[in-house]
């Protein structure tokens, strides 16, 4: 299920990109991948915040947090009790979609940059 759904993102992409290239404005292109990157950051580093503190708490509970274990926190995701887990993980998935979201708006940029030339 999940390779048909990066497939049909793909596709989504590229006729994106075909659409962007063809019809629309390089200002307009700018100003839509300006606005993903800023909402992506928007939502994102907040859930993010979210996800770490969440992670911590959960995991203090249960004994000491390794040294610098916020450096990659989801290698401790299998560690986070049964109570915590829906929680904390779904603060982990929505930073990671506010990340995509934010990486799909710099993608849009570079298409406004290329178009620009």
């Amino acid at each position: 299920m999940l390779e048909i759904l990066v497939v049909l993102c793909v596709f989504v992409a590229m006729a994106g990109w075909v659409l962007a290239s063809a019809t629309v404005a390089v200002e307009t292109v700018f100003m839509a991948g300006f606005w993903l990157v800023l909402g992506g950051l928007a939502f994102g580093v907040p859930t993010g915040l979210l996800y770490h503190l969440a992670l911590r708490r959960s995991l203090l509970r249960h004994g000491p947090l390794p040294a610098r274990w916020w450096l990659q926190p989801t290698q401790l995701n299998d560690k986070i009790p049964g109570a915590d887990r829906r929680l904390v993980l779904g603060f982990c998935y929505a930073g990671a979609a506010g990340f995509l979201v934010t990486l799909l708006g710099c993608v849009v940029v570079a298409i406004g940059a290329w178009r620009s030339f």
